[in-house]
């Protein structure tokens, strides 16, 4: 009995030393404290809360703004907020939509449209709406989480993941981009923002993310993490890439970060001198698989590290059985299929020496 007494004590602290690890806050802000205290650049030192230059753009339509508004003027529970305090600011990590949209209606940048259960209000402005539901949209709270500054990157991670519950799920490269900033972090952002991977790799993915630049973050992050480390890959895609997120943001030395930066043009600017299009799926969905984007851009990295002076290359062999059958997504978090592929793109290129 004193065993399992013992046992049961254990575990309890083990839980309690587990939620001690998240801290964070919970409140209600009215919707006039969020808009008077927002500004959309990050750079803004006197915005309290702003969108950090990773998070996705505002992509609702003015029906889905409209049907948001409507949503708060009838007092209907929305999704929650998510903060990260930064600095003593508040970085919005999950809520951008809806905190923009929340500015635009105030401000009188769109109509209210397609309304059903207020469809006297279609057509109007904030200006024009009635004064009592003008009150009632600036006091309505909204449920806000802030996510203690100094929080563990682990515990970040874990709460962006499990405490998302809004309408449109954070993808990995807005999950990483709230819990893993630093220097690796900023050399993906930015060079999934330069114009030849833009139109190589335009974000139209094959997984469900709508947002380009999340998508094309993703890409890059997984061009930097394989073309190091593919040979050490076993399985889990989600938790290798984090991994390398954590140890390259704090390992990376200045001279390195430049270096993989100027690899990265090589690679991108030899691919689009000699197939444009050869991330597509087809010319006209031009959708970029995950695992067709890796093989090709690892493996041509790999083969400029071996043959550095090599500028011309061939790649009908895009379209030949061997290589769609490498690219198949079936097993495509195989470590053995990942190192078939970029190894097969590899020769491919070194061959034509």
């Amino acid at each position: 009995m004193a065993n399992q007494e013992l046992s049961e004590s254990a575990i309890q602290d083990a839980v309690e030393t587990a939620r001690n690890e998240v801290r964070y806050l919970v409140t209600d802000f009215p919707v006039d404290t969020l808009i008077r205290k927002f500004k959309e650049e990050e750079n803004v030192d006197e915005g309290d809360i702003y969108i950090p230059n990773y998070q996705r753009t505002l992509q609702w339509s003015v029906d889905q703004k409209s049907y948001f508004i409507e949503s708060l003027l009838l007092r209907i529970p929305i999704p929650p907020i998510f903060f990260y305090e930064v600095g003593g600011r508040l970085e919005v990590v999950d809520g951008s939509q809806r905190i923009r949209t929340l500015v635009e209606f105030r401000n009188d940048k769109f109509k209210l449209n397609n309304l059903e259960k207020l469809d006297s209000l279609n057509g109007l402005k904030f200006s024009k709406i009635p004064i009592v539901s003008k009150k009632r949209f600036l006091n309505s709270p909204i449920r806000s989480f802030v996510l203690e500054e100094g929080t563990d990157e682990s515990s970040r991670v874990e709460l962006f993941r499990r405490i998302n519950t809004s309408s449109k799920q954070l993808t990995e490269a807005e999950i990483r981009n709230g819990a893993y900033q630093g220097p690796f972090l900023d050399l993906v952002v930015d060079c999934a923002n330069r114009n030849v991977f833009k139109h190589l790799a335009p974000g139209t993915g094959s997984r469900g993310n709508r947002n380009p630049e999340s998508e094309r973050q993703e890409l890059v992050a997984r061009f930097f993490v394989y073309s190091r480390s593919y040979k050490d890959f076993v399985h889990d895609v989600q938790r290798f890439i984090d991994n390398h997120f954590k140890k390259l943001n704090k390992e990376l030395l200045p001279a390195e970060l430049g270096a993989m930066s100027e690899e990265f043009d090589r690679v991108m600017n030899f691919i689009a001198h000699n197939a444009a299009n050869a991330f597509f799926r087809t010319d006209k969905t031009k959708q970029v698989p995950r695992v067709r984007f890796e093989a090709i851009a690892v493996g041509v990295c790999l083969a400029l590290r071996e043959a550095p002076q090599l500028q011309i290359a061939n790649f009908d062999w895009l379209d030949e059985a061997d290589f769609y059958q490498l690219i198949r997504t079936d097993a495509s978090n195989s470590g053995p299929r990942l190192r078939s592929r970029i190894e097969y793109v590899r020769d491919k290129i070194l061959e034509q020496q």
